[in-house]
């Protein structure tokens, strides 16, 4: 069965009364309400109609504990028996909080199926359960490229069209599914999840959406989907162009999946797939996009002095942001050199300590045959693991190798991975992060992808080539030449690489023993990350997403949160929370613009072949714009503000600026005679209030921002401006207003003069000119 699809079938949410499901959600452990009413309502349907309101095991201890074991057998038949455990604890838990009647529950396991457990699934099978109801809850599953398996939660789609239609879209789609790599196909499923079940609320039934679905009138359909779903969008304080961007993609594999296969006939007119575009622009952008975490904000961006100059403040985020690299490297390079001593350590006692027997049923050891493991005796314990490895036929990994709960030396499970020196995703996460500072050009995708062996067992990840040793990885890129990055190794990073493949190395051994029965892991061993724990080992398949979500309770970020620094603990906290792969390309990709002021050289950098900004938005954010833009803005209405308010007692509860800052502030930011920058285009007596101008030396160009609303002021000042000349009424303007009105002549009448259209321009003129200014009250401000 698979649980995350249950959740969007809605036969199996109106499994319960809402009473019963509230009673289970009101009383599940925190963070567990989903879990257990989309569960318990999976079970109740397979043998139950349709709103059940527990009245019978609600006032019954007997009926209660018999449907209750009913239900372990369930999740026990349906599931592994770690997902059954957690789920099935916190159902006991849950009934335990409201129910007045003492709950005996058979011994639950996360490991095996016990005795207990096999008898509650044959409970279970003897329910008059629905074998249809059953195949029901397995939901739509879709495999990539790589056999990587994905759920299709189209159940609202089925519940409203059908057997005939689902299955004719769901055959579609898998053979799509196949086409694609799984990074591809989660945004694309989840995309087209969407758009498929929201037909059903403009569909009564299948022949509906076959009507809606014809060639005439396919796009007027999807365009009445799109306005409805972007009307939900806005509601939940979704941005905008989030939803046309989601949109698009649902449309793009809406098209390859039904109209190219020739399932759905080619629309008359094109699907609509509007582009969304930001109404207003900031005063000044870089080619730059995307935004910094809140944390990494606090951390690289907070608390800069206004009245200093910009240099000085970008030289403090540098300084910032080198202190923040610094302390990682250091941080995760003890942790890498804790690694290579354990490995170094554990090859020895794997010779020297003695071996742990396992015994038969039923059978003891003698005592000469006896070994102790556990902390004093650490060399045994390893050298047990290194004789049975992982997952060994024994009833209790963690007693057979760490020694019993009521010895004074036992290791618990986590000190054993540790001491074992077992790869785990935190110290994956330590090693990957010290190669991506080191070498930016790898990007999450292609670690986590990174084959160190191809399919004959030759190693082709890690290589030597003339007199370097090099790293090859595949980024996420169509075509293989372009997807094929070679990584030339520095000695530090290659230290690195082979301590990986060491660390590794027994997990890889045991995954090529004994490899998995699931598709997507059944190659698990030719691939460098590689995580192990005293039973199981697998590939990190979805290394970057788990790595960038753990919780500061994990390894990876307490060795950096515990790290002995001179940094504050404020600032360890906020870098804690914010450390990762992408965090640490983010920091040299800005270091690296900083000093360089080239995104060229951010590019090269980040192993992009060219200067593709959409690409860099991930890595240049415009937060480091925006903070500029925002600073700008404070400077201004401080020093507004301090023109205004220079002879108040009341100044300097006004502004930012403190007294003894005050002078430079003025001196850096003060308000002065706006720059004379018109007069190097002036070419034409007509552009300026002044007679006569010597010649000077032109700019080849200036850039303004300009809104409407100071499009409108413009064109009152030329009008202004322009009759009073021709009525040669000697009117008499403040001095700034030759200034501007040098700028609006400039702007207004560039078109004519260089004989070329700028369309954005011409637009916003046009629009301006729509609403003008009231002229007699612009007129005032202008005169002396």
């Amino acid at each position: 069965m698979n649980p995350v699809a249950i959740k969007s079938l809605p036969a199996v949410q109106k499994a319960l009364s809402p009473a019963f499901e509230k009673l289970l959600s009101d009383n599940a452990p925190k963070g567990w309400g989903g879990v257990v009413v989309n569960n318990y309502a999976a079970y109740i349907s397979t043998f139950k109609s349709a709103g059940y309101e527990a009245l019978d095991i609600l006032n019954s201890p007997e009926f209660l504990l018999k449907q209750f074991r009913g239900f372990v057998g369930f999740m026990y038949s349906q599931y592994d028996s770690k997902r059954a455990y957690g789920v099935t604890c916190s159902v006991v838990r849950t009934f335990r909080a409201f129910s007045e009647y003492e709950i005996d529950t058979v011994r639950l396991s996360g490991a095996e199926v016990n005795e207990g457990i096999w008898q509650c699934i044959a409970e279970f099978k003897k329910l008059q359960i629905s074998p249809e109801r059953l195949a029901y809850l397995d939901g739509w599953q879709l495999k990539s490229k790589e056999g990587k398996v994905f759920n299709f939660a189209i159940g609202e789609f089925h519940e409203a069209f059908g057997d005939d239609l689902t299955t004719d879209i769901y055959r579609h789609i898998c053979e799509y599914a196949k086409t694609q790599k799984k990074t591809s196909l989660r945004n694309g499923v989840s995309a087209l999840t969407d758009l498929l079940n929201s037909f059903t609320r403009h569909c009564k039934c299948a022949d509906d959406l076959r009507i809606q679905l014809k060639t005439n009138k396919l796009s007027a359909f999807l365009e009445r989907v799109m306005w409805c779903s972007f009307s939900s969008h806005l509601a939940k304080g979704n941005k905008n162009e989030v939803f046309f961007l989601v949109w698009a993609k649902a449309i793009n594999v809406f098209r390859i999946c039904f109209i190219d296969s020739g399932l759905i006939d080619e629309p008359v007119r094109p699907i609509l797939t509007p582009s969304f575009k930001e109404d207003s622009q900031p005063i000044a952008k870089v080619a730059t996009g995307g935004k910094l975490t809140s944390n990494e904000e606090q951390l690289w961006l907070a608390s800069i002095p206004l009245h200093i100059k910009d240099e000085a403040a970008i030289q403090i985020i540098e300084d910032r942001l080198r202190a923040s690299e610094e302390y990682v490297r250091a941080s995760y390079n003890a942790v890498f050199e804790h690694i290579k001593e354990k490995h170094e350590r554990n090859l020895k006692f794997a010779k020297t300590g003695r071996v742990k027997p396992i015994r038969g049923v039923g059978g003891g050891v003698k005592k000469n045959e006896y070994v102790r493991v556990g902390r004093d005796n650490l060399e045994n314990s390893i050298a047990t693991f290194n004789e049975h490895g992982i997952g060994a036929a024994v009833a209790n990994q963690e007693v057979f190798l760490g020694g019993s709960h009521t010895n004074h030396d036992n290791l618990n499970n986590s000190a054993l991975v540790n001491e074992l020196n077992l790869p785990t995703t935190s110290t994956l996460g330590a090693l990957c992060t010290l190669l991506v500072l080191e070498h930016p050009q790898l990007t999450p995708s292609a670690l986590e992808n990174w084959e160190l062996f191809d399919k004959k067992g030759q190693m082709t990840g890690y290589k030597q080539v003339g007199g370097s040793y090099i790293i090859v990885v595949y980024k996420n890129r169509k075509g293989a030449e372009k997807a094929k990055q070679d990584i030339v190794l520095n000695e530090y990073s290659q230290s690195i690489v082979e301590t990986l493949i060491n660390h590794t190395e027994f997990a890889r051994r045991h995954l090529k023993a004994k490899p998995s029965t699931d598709e997507y892991q059944e190659n698990a061993w030719r691939y460098m990350l590689i995580r192990a724990d005293l039973h199981k080992a697998n590939w990190c398949g979805n290394f970057s997403a788990t790595i960038s979500s753990v919780s500061m309770n994990s390894a990876y970020r307490k060795w950096l949160y515990n790290h002995s620094s001179s940094m504050s603990e404020y600032d360890k906290l906020l870098l804690s929370k914010s450390v990762g792969l992408r965090s640490g390309r983010k920091i040299r990709a800005i270091r690296t613009y900083i000093q360089t002021h080239s995104l060229r050289e951010v590019a090269d950098v980040l192993g992009h072949e060219t200067v593709n900004v959409d690409l860099l938005n991930k890595y240049l954010p415009s937060a480091l714009m925006d903070f500029f833009n925002a600073r700008w803005i404070r400077q201004f209405q401080n020093a507004f503000i301090y023109i205004a308010m220079q002879e108040s007692d009341y100044l300097f509860e006004a502004v930012d600026i403190k007294a003894e800052s005050l002078d430079e502030f003025l001196q850096n930011h003060g308000i002065h005679d706006i720059p004379k920058l018109f007069d190097k285009f002036k070419n034409d007596a007509t552009l300026s209030l002044v007679g006569e101008e010597e010649p000077r030396e032109r700019f080849d160009e200036v850039t303004l921002t300009i809104t409407k609303s100071v499009m409108r002021v413009l064109i009152a000042i030329k009008s202004i401006v322009d009759c009073s000349k021709e009525a040669q009424d000697g009117q008499s303007f403040r001095e700034i207003v030759s200034t501007w009105y040098e700028a609006a002549t400039l702007i207004l009448t560039e078109d004519a003069r260089e004989n070329t259209i700028n369309a954005e321009r011409s637009q916003l003129i046009a629009t301006a000119k729509k609403s003008p200014l009231d002229i007699q009250l612009v007129v005032g401000a202008l005169t002396c």
